[in-house]
């Protein structure tokens, strides 16, 4: 009898040991299946978001032209463009890797979703200071992906929110850390600078990309500013907002985790897709064949409209520029 016993508790023992492995293998299945398709939100979902954001820049950066005051060619100096935070601001092209991007008022991960961000703290483009662009290097239409491959003396133009074009010309490219954020701010008040920053490397934010550029003033003269000007479009170093100034800085400090009131919104949508997808499976375990396939079907569909959200709140845990 014993033996008997020993036989059938060494069968259940192995069934258990087979249950957990299977388990586990259904676990790393999905997991994978998961993690595939959060990278292809990465590499294609977020960049069809940007192209959806950058077309309606378009129309709103035409319309913010045509109302546009002329300019007065006899004024010693003119009033900036207020621009709204995720507004378009100007049109940054960089011929040598094909970009052609509305650049946004604004630095914060909503504003760089749409394309390159400029930090508000620093001054409009062609102004006499430093005009500092952030984007995205490998999600959101990964916009500076090849800045990297650039050269001195490579144009890139910036058209503003009056109509000008403004050419400056590439003079350096670094590497810097997450804590030199000096190369934002303005360091020679007497010319005009841009500077467009990423993270770096590729899929990483341990270090920065900086592009610095100057104004080709033979080709186009430097704008002006009045000497008591707004927040936006000051002359350096004039900063009317230190709080404006110190979001950049974070920004541009910023790492994995950066943004802690993403927490709470993903507990919430990864909480609805699992009660959404435990509920889909106890019911389609109740049917066979056809009818359980056609249930997975249907349900398929708002299960990835949760995901989907679910993947809004991871990426914005990721670095703003990555």
């Amino acid at each position: 009898m014993s033996t008997s016993a020993d036989s059938g508790g060494a069968r259940r023992s192995q069934r258990d040991w087979y249950w957990f492995l299977g388990r586990a293998g259904q676990i790393l299945i999905a997991t994978g299946v998961l993690l595939f398709l959060f990278v292809g939100y990465q590499l294609w979902g977020t960049g069809i978001e940007e192209t959806q954001a950058q077309n309606r820049l378009q129309d709103r950066f035409e319309q913010t032209i045509a109302d546009a005051p002329a300019a007065d060619p006899t004024a010693d100096d003119e009033l900036p463009i207020p621009i709204e935070s995720g507004e378009p601001i100007a049109i940054l092209r960089i011929p040598r890797i094909g970009v052609e991007k509305y650049v946004v008022e604004g630095v914060e991960p909503d504003d760089l979703k749409k394309g390159p961000g400029h930090y508000p703290h620093s001054v409009q483009p062609g102004r006499i200071g430093n005009f500092a662009v952030a984007g995205h290097r490998t999600t959101y239409g990964e916009p500076f992906r090849n800045l990297d491959e650039l050269e001195n003396g490579d144009e890139i133009t910036v058209l503003d929110a009056k109509g000008r074009e403004f050419v400056y010309l590439v003079t350096g490219i670094t590497i810097v850390g997450p804590s030199d954020t000096w190369v934002v701010t303005t360091t020679d008040p007497d010319t005009a600078v841009l500077t467009l920053t990423t993270c770096h490397p590729e899929f990483s934010a341990k270090q920065r990309l900086v592009v610095s550029a100057s104004l080709d003033t033979t080709r186009t003269p430097p704008a002006t500013d009045p000497s008591t000007s707004s927040t936006i479009g000051t002359s350096p170093p004039v900063i009317t907002d230190d709080s404006m100034m110190v979001r950049d800085v974070e920004t541009f400090d910023a790492g994995w985790f950066s943004d802690a009131g993403a927490w709470p919104d993903l507990v919430i949508w990864l909480a609805i897709e699992i009660t959404f997808a435990a509920i889909l499976w106890r019911f389609a375990r109740r049917r066979s064949g056809g009818a359980k396939l056609t249930m997975l079907a249907v349900g398929a569909l708002p299960g990835l409209v949760f995901l989907y959200f679910v993947f809004q709140n991871v990426s914005r845990l990721l670095p703003p520029n990555l």
